[in-house]
């Protein structure tokens, strides 16, 4: 399937609104509930710690009809300078199986590398076992269990990492 990446906005807002209402079965898994135009904007605002909002892009991935059908949500230097972090990359379920994320994540892949980024990190949900299914299947390991927060609930969550540097042969 074709898709196109682009920078999101607030003025996206209604469009963000109905892709979380069509991917609510996430927030449902993750918090037990779901809530979309408050998930919309927290997609479009929320950012770590320590953070700027200027480090935070989200993407929207589109399809031939320009009609959204998944976010990218990522935050460069976080935790640390050179190291990316993938908030969330959530597509609807119709889409779901067909390798968009997959071909959304070598995109962004070759983008980080081109800004100069070392490694990416990101975060899994323990109770998502289709999820860190696919993240190791891009070549993420896993690091360690952590207590993350989902939409302003603590829960655990697998911190895996990817890195972008190829180890020296000898």
């Amino acid at each position: 399937m074709d898709y196109k990446l682009k920078v999101l906005t607030e003025k996206d807002l209604p469009a963000i609104a109905v892709l979380c209402q069509e991917a609510s079965d996430y927030m449902v898994l993750a918090t037990g509930a779901t809530n979309p135009p408050k998930e919309a904007q927290d997609l479009l605002t929320s950012f770590p710690p320590q953070k700027r909002l200027e480090d935070k892009t989200l993407y929207g991935i589109f399809d031939s009809h320009d009609t959204l059908i998944g976010v990218l949500d990522l935050v460069r230097n976080y935790p640390t300078t050179k190291a990316w972090m993938i908030g969330l990359l959530l597509l609807t379920p119709k889409v779901r199986g067909q390798q968009i994320g997959e071909q959304v994540h070598a995109q962004i892949v070759e983008q980080i590398k081109s800004d100069g980024g070392t490694e990416i990190r990101l975060g899994i949900l323990k109770n998502n076992p289709r999820a860190q299914e696919f993240w190791e299947r891009q070549g993420y390991t896993f690091q360690e269990e952590k207590i993350g927060t989902v939409a302003g609930v603590l829960m655990p969550v697998y911190a895996f990492k990817l890195s972008l540097t190829q180890p020296v042969q000898n």
